[in-house]
């Protein structure tokens, strides 16, 4: 599992790409993260999520 920090860039498991701006537990313990992306907020299970690769950052 990787571990994302504030303000990473990620990859959601629907190929849409979107920046952490929070990362908590819900009430299963699981860990979640709030994705921005285009200005609004999804709520996600960090499991969901992937680094993008390096030929979509320079994109």
């Amino acid at each position: 599992m990787t571990s994302f920090k504030l303000g990473d860039e990620v990859c959601r498991d629907n190929g849409r790409r979107g920046v952490i701006r929070a990362i908590f537990l819900n009430r299963e313990a699981a860990r979640m993260c709030a994705v921005e992306t285009n200005g609004a907020l999804d709520f996600i299970e960090a499991s969901r999520l992937s680094v993008p690769s390096r030929a979509e950052l320079a994109a």
